[in-house]
């Protein structure tokens, strides 16, 4: 019976680098598995061949990450995702040296003996190390520039982030001052609220390319003006003789 011999590491990577060189799958099963595997990304329209596993994995990750970088436009998704897939590829490459090491134990492990399974593992570890320690170089290098991408690419999206919202910010007052003035010439009031005319009539209102939804923004209104309200009256002890100092607007009720 014979015993197969262990792929050195160097074998391996030429095999690897000779399986890029396939035609590949040739049957008509294995063409149609290798198109289950081809996936194209939703949004960046990229082209990926992953396994299903990791697609799923990806996908989840992605969705994640732009969950907590909350993209508004495309150039902002675009950088978003940009930063996801570098963390991914942080992820992967931690994850090859890990492998690594693992693979080195498997085929160095026979040549060490050790006095305890602990000492074992280092020693094929450091014996790892120094017969591919140029792989492991390559390794830290390639996650240096990828910490360089993300930091880039993370302080290019904040900037972005950082206009927007000033502007943003900017257009969200204009539109409370246009609806407050509209909301001070209201007379006509009936036991529902206010009879709704002109910008109160409207679902949305539009200022400098920003679009706010004024039930929303009525509602914010209002308990900005009811948290003023009730500062006041802490400052005065709850004496409630005099009213505040500002005119208190009347919201229309919501539907």
């Amino acid at each position: 019976m014979s015993t197969k011999s262990p792929v050195s590491t160097s074998q391996l990577l030429a095999n690897i680098a000779n399986s890029m060189l396939s035609t590949g799958p040739r049957t008509e099963e294995g063409k149609a598995k290798a198109r289950y595997n081809a996936r194209r990304h939703g949004l960046t329209g990229q082209f990926y061949v992953m396994d299903e596993p990791d697609r799923l994995a990806y996908n989840e990750h992605e969705k994640e990450m732009l969950a907590v970088l909350q993209p508004a436009d495309y150039y902002e998704r675009q950088l978003s995702i940009d930063i996801a897939q570098d963390h991914w590829r942080l992820n992967r490459v931690k994850g090859i040296e890990f492998n690594s090491y693992g693979l080195g134990h498997h085929e160095r492990a026979a040549e060490t003996n050790a006095d305890s399974a602990e000492t074992e593992v280092a020693v094929t570890h450091a014996q790892t190390w120094r017969a591919d320690n140029k792989a492991f170089s390559n390794m830290a290098l390639y996650e240096t520039r990828i910490h360089r991408m993300i930091t880039k690419n993370k302080r290019d999206l904040e900037d972005l982030q950082a206009k927007r919202q000033a502007a943003e910010a900017i257009a969200r007052e204009e539109a409370e001052l246009l609806l407050a003035d509209q909301l001070a010439e209201e007379e006509t009031i009936d036991q529902s609220g206010l009879i709704a005319t002109g910008l109160l009539s409207q679902d949305t209102i539009q200022v400098n390319g920003f679009v706010f939804s004024n039930a929303v923004l009525l509602a914010q209104m209002a308990h900005k003006q009811a948290v003023a309200e009730a500062r006041w009256y802490k400052s005065r002890d709850w004496d409630r003789s005099q009213p505040p100092p500002f005119v208190l607007l009347t919201f229309p009720k919501a539907a």
